[in-house]
């Protein structure tokens, strides 16, 4: 089933969602790229569906 975030967020809430996970995750020792962070932005704002997220990184981590 193709269905978008209900609670979508605004592009400036996304960027600052993202601009906090990903100095989290550096701080861990990830390295979050610009693809990362605009496929991330994507979904938050409702362009992709959470299908489309989940099925990303399952196959990115070939889990």
């Amino acid at each position: 089933m193709l269905t978008k975030l209900e609670n979508r967020v605004s592009s400036e809430q996304a960027n600052h969602a993202i601009s906090y996970a990903s100095h989290s995750l550096a701080t861990e020792g990830f390295h979050v790229t610009s693809d990362d962070k605009n496929f991330v932005r994507s979904v938050l704002t409702g362009e992709r569906t959470e299908d489309q997220f989940h099925k990303t990184i399952k196959m990115k981590f070939d889990v």
